[in-house]
């Protein structure tokens, strides 16, 4: 099989992934090659003949291929990673979807609808774990970009030590409607700062959030009181992915080499929260306005960690929030603790027995 600069690998078959695919399909003018992994065969060759498809309704060269990868094997991606050789990763799957939990009466939904989501990130952390172990494995220089929570999974990667360049989606969330709502002019020169616990804060009426999680300048200039300004704006839940897999697009494409561009990403080469950045192949660099410095940056997203459930600290260690804690612990004191991030993979296996335990 050929290998071809500027390929994509998106491991994944979900509604997320499904999203940033067809994106792709329609924007991408380069011809490249952009590869669907995952285990459901079916599923795979329908994204690919479905992506194929609307790439050529738009007249767009790029092509896209689909492969089985079994991403609960570490070998599977290495020999998915040595067969495709590809330019740009991307993990889009999870071991616990927020949309599986919609609805559901189980003893664990309702304990992650009272602890917060924050008590899920081992569940998230598992599979960007093993696909950054497999890319050193087979030594490949591809750039990471991890989509599951990556406002605090991506702190988990760096302090065990592992790869990753940034995620797609939360903060861009938020750039992208906010850059909706101004003229153009000034939607060009817009930078957004955002921790995830915005999308919670702005799923509620304006009266009813507290805080104002999101900080925007159009160019050095901040716009104060955001919440205010922006009042009339009110998202909705898993409809998000609509605004969230869209603005992954021009981020996966300049990290893959077709060209440069401003974007905005959460949890680059590991900080906490989303922030503005420029991205170029391989890699993305913090584009922040001249009048806030990286260490104020990276302090105001870590005080929404508290509230968001879960915060990793400076040594390694996930902590829950109180509240998480409190809640779980009336099911495992253990778990109630939090975990090391060197003990990733136990404290995975323990949540995953109390969640068989409570019906999830």
């Amino acid at each position: 099989m050929n290998k071809e600069q500027n390929d994509i690998l998106i491991l994944g078959t979900g509604y997320f992934a499904e999203v940033i695919l067809m994106d792709l399909a329609v924007a991408t003018r380069a011809p490249i090659k952009i590869v669907i992994g995952g285990r459901n065969e079916a599923r795979l060759k329908w994204l690919a003949l479905a992506c194929n498809s609307r790439a050529a309704q738009h007249g767009n060269p790029v092509r896209f291929h689909s492969s089985y990868v079994d991403m609960a094997s570490e070998q599977s991606m290495a020999d998915a990673l040595g067969n495709w050789d590809p330019g740009v990763v991307v993990q889009s799957a999870s071991l616990q979807s927020p949309w599986s939990l919609d609805g559901k009466g189980s003893e664990w939904a309702k304990l992650m609808e009272e602890a917060g989501f924050g008590l899920a990130v081992a569940f998230q952390s598992i599979l960007p774990m093993r696909t950054s172990a497999a890319l050193d494995a087979v030594g490949s220089k591809a750039a990471f970009v991890n989509t599951a929570y990556p406002d605090v999974v991506n702190q988990i990667l760096a302090a065990r030590g592992q790869r990753i360049t940034c995620g797609v989606g939360n903060v861009a969330i938020f750039s992208s409607i906010l850059a909706g709502a101004l003229a153009p002019a000034d939607a060009e020169r817009l930078r957004v700062i955002a921790h995830h616990h915005a999308l919670v804060q702005w799923r509620y009426p304006v009266d009813e959030r507290v805080g104002d999680p999101v900080r925007a300048w159009i160019g050095d200039d901040e716009i104060p009181n955001v919440k205010a300004r922006f009042s009339h704006i009110q998202l909705p839940h898993r409809e998000l992915n609509l605004i969230s897999g869209g603005s992954a697009v021009p981020v996966l494409l300049s990290l893959a080499g077709v060209g440069d561009s401003r974007g905005h990403v959460p949890g680059p080469h590991g900080l906490p929260g989303g922030y503005p950045v420029w991205v170029t192949k391989g890699d993305v660099r913090l584009d922040l306005p001249t009048t806030i410095s990286k260490d104020e940056a990276v302090s105001w997203n870590r005080s929404f960690e508290a509230v968001d459930g879960v915060s990793v600290s400076e040594d390694g260690h996930v902590d829950y929030s109180e509240r998480a804690r409190v809640a779980v612990a009336r099911y495992s004191q253990e778990i109630a603790k939090g975990f090391h991030v060197r003990d990733l993979v136990a404290a995975q296996g323990a949540l995953a027995e109390l969640r068989a335990k409570l019906g999830g």
